[in-house]
């Protein structure tokens, strides 16, 4: 089996010098982390909600009625009465999402950035408060 994250976080890296100021770095590699458990298929109801886009992918990084830090790859259920994407190749939709149910924070750490660890992850605790 072939692991997508793994993939991705590496093309992040090759052929031009990495820019650790590019937001949508981080964004492209957490949306495969969700291809990857599908394909793993150790949940038949994570399966099910993604297939029947009962839980998508956050379409633009925003939540519809929630103040928080957005994640790179947050996973939610969808808003009641909008439209779903169905990118090529994907398995998982994009939609607007109500809450977030799993969300990804992608860190490529330099030395300077290793301060940010705290913060980020007092940012995702207070989300889930």
């Amino acid at each position: 089996m072939e692991f997508h994250l793994l993939k991705a976080f590496r093309k992040a890296f090759e052929g031009r010098p990495y820019y650790h100021r590019d937001s949508s770095v981080g964004d492209r590699v957490a949306l495969w982390l969700y291809e990857d458990l599908i394909q793993l298929g150790k949940s038949q109801n994570f399966k099910t909600r993604v297939e029947s886009s009962e839980v998508v992918l956050n379409v633009r990084n925003l939540r519809v009625g929630i103040s928080a830090r957005r994640g790179d790859g947050s996973l939610g259920e969808l808003v009641p009465g909008t439209k779903t994407v169905k990118d090529p190749g994907f398995l998982v939709s994009r939609g607007h999402i109500a809450n977030v149910q799993i969300g990804v924070e992608v860190k490529i750490l330099a030395k300077s950035m290793i301060k940010q660890i705290g913060r980020v992850t007092s940012d995702l605790q207070n989300q889930v408060r």
